[in-house]
């Protein structure tokens, strides 16, 4: 185990650390796609994220606006209410933001805040790994029919990547050319697939691609936020072969390690036709994220 810093004092967050926040991820059946390793260690602009361990609690702090870290909720057990005081004096204003609902309980337990906003656009979608894998039922009728038609082209070959992923980085640059944007979470998700694919393997992740007569036309991207959860971090495909979602979404559920029984498939950012798109899968809960205001 790798010997963290006393906060405040902190270091950039590494791969070495992934155990750690998984054992206690996994401990508290917390499945926040804000602490799974690829989008901590892959989503900013310039500065990376940090972390200390405070009494028995991991402390993350990530980019926020104007060059700023925010402090992620603490990661822990023992004595919370001293721990969450010394993060405050740190914090101008007193605010936690993304805190998923079981820590926000904690917290209400041992130093209540004076206001819990809920950040429904911040929501991660869950769903049973099984009902993605086997779409069964009137409810999934549509979907598996686009998944059919897709399937009996014989030229269409669905693979995980082993080696290098240079060909997703060039397919992405493309991509991304095509559906130029001036978002700053467009930038953000391409930086984070530059420096992150490259590093797929070392966090366990799964890389699957699509080939429609010896072309690219999809690619799904997926790491494990802990043992029983895994998030789909990116999903691209070609807009104009219809279907192309619906069989990526199913692939990688199929082809996700046996013991995954939940998938993240993150927020909806407030966007109606996401919001609709992630609903129509039936999900099973949220993971739901608040800001707390002390």
């Amino acid at each position: 185990m790798i010997e963290l810093p006393q906060f405040p004092s902190q270091k950039e967050l590494s791969l070495d650390d992934f155990s750690q926040i998984e054992s206690l991820l996994s401990k508290k059946q917390i499945y926040s796609s804000d602490f799974a390793i690829y989008n901590l260690l892959g989503w900013y602009l310039k500065n990376p994220p940090q972390i200390s361990k405070l009494n028995d609690f991991l402390i993350i702090s990530v980019e926020g606006p104007d060059n700023l870290y925010l402090f992620l909720p603490p990661l822990g057990n023992g004595d919370l209410s001293s721990t969450l005081k010394k993060i405050l004096d740190s914090c101008n204003p007193p605010v936690l933001r993304f805190v998923p609902k079981k820590i926000t309980e904690e917290i209400q337990k041992s130093l209540p805040p004076a206001q819990i906003l809920p950040l429904r656009d911040d929501f991660d979608y869950l769903y049973e790994r099984i009902d993605l894998a086997e779409l069964n039922g009137r409810r999934f009728h549509q979907k598996k029919n686009f998944v059919n038609r897709l399937m009996l082209n014989e030229n269409l070959k669905i693979e995980l990547l082993k080696d290098s992923p240079a060909e997703i980085l060039d397919y992405l640059e493309k991509w991304y050319s095509d559906n130029s944007s001036e978002g700053l979470t467009f930038k953000l998700e391409y930086l984070a697939a530059q420096r992150m694919l490259p590093k797929l393997n070392k966090i366990g992740g799964l890389i699957l691609i699509v080939h429609l007569e010896n072309k690219i036309v999809g690619f799904s991207v997926a790491s494990p936020i802990n043992e029983d959860c895994w998030v789909v971090n990116l999903e691209k495909g070609e807009r104009s072969i219809k279907g192309i979602y619906q069989l990526l979404n199913w692939a990688m559920a199929n082809h996700l390690p046996a013991k995954v029984k939940i998938i993240n498939r993150e927020t909806d950012l407030g966007i109606e036709g996401l919001r609709i798109s992630k609903l129509s899968y039936n999900p099973i809960g949220f993971e739901e994220k608040f800001q707390l205001f002390w």
